[in-house]
């Protein structure tokens, strides 16, 4: 259930959690000071400040450690796409300091770069490979693997090419692990359920008047959907709007000729 949350469109999870825990706070009042419930609920007056402060606490722990999960994701998942770059930025430059211009690597290079940026990352939003990009990417090992001499290198030289076209396929692994990749359900359903205890929290200390609770509620509960909405619009890092961009892999595309 938690998996197909995280997977909505971000206005969709952004609005689901801005409906439910308001939902929640609006129930909550209601059960405080409604006529059916207020008298029994109110004779539970006198629970002090500094119960909500404790439930506080434990949930700022939580969503510190969700966070981090989250915000590590999506630092390695940048970090992914600029080794795979980086990569393909020395494979093209060795090949191009060796006079293997016509050994076809550049072709590879491009069409693998072509695969990844139009094919591939549109894809990786559902945490999925493209076809495509596997094909460019085990003909890319081929051109380089199949490699006679260079003219102005040698065994050296060819094992550095081949060391390049490997690296580049761990950092699209990587990539595309990430894409796949989330924090734990029970991670979250603990952020969530604790957003909730606050809320009760807060009811149970604010059972004098109606105003004070429901302005108190009214700013938790801004600031918890704010938090947890944040955290959740960064969980999958490859998915609008804030993905991770193909930019440093599509400037390539300006270098490596189309030939």
């Amino acid at each position: 259930m938690i998996d197909a949350w995280l997977m909505l469109p971000l206005p969709a999870l952004i609005g689901s959690i801005v409906g439910f825990y308001s939902l929640t706070a609006l129930l909550l009042v209601y059960l405080c000071f409604g006529r059916a419930t207020g008298a029994w609920v109110q004779s539970f007056k006198g629970v002090v400040a500094p119960f909500f402060g404790a439930i506080v606490v434990i949930l700022g722990i939580l969503v510190g450690f969700l966070a981090n999960d989250v915000w590590d994701r999506n630092r390695r998942a940048s970090g992914a796409v600029r080794n795979e770059a980086a990569s393909l930025t020395t494979l093209h430059d060795l090949v191009s300091a060796s006079g293997l211009t016509n050994a076809g690597i550049g072709r590879a290079i491009r069409a693998y770069l072509c695969a990844v940026v139009e094919k591939e990352w549109p894809s990786m939003e559902d945490g999925e490979a493209s076809p495509e990009a596997e094909a460019a990417q085990d003909q890319l090992l081929r051109v380089v693997s199949s490699l006679e001499p260079a003219p102005n290198g040698g065994p050296a030289l060819d094992r550095l090419l081949l060391d390049m076209a490997l690296k580049v396929r761990e950092a699209r692994g990587e990539r595309l692990t990430l894409s796949a990749d989330y924090s734990e359900n029970q991670k979250w359903a603990c952020v969530l359920l604790f957003a909730l205890m606050g809320q009760v929290s807060l009811a149970a200390v604010h059972l004098d008047r109606a105003r004070p609770q429901i302005a108190a509620m009214v700013i938790f509960t801004v600031g918890i959907v704010t938090v947890i909405g944040l955290v959740a619009a960064h969980e999958l890092p490859f998915s609008p709007p804030l993905a991770v961009s193909p930019e440093p892999l599509a400037e390539l595309l300006k270098i490596v000729p189309d030939n």
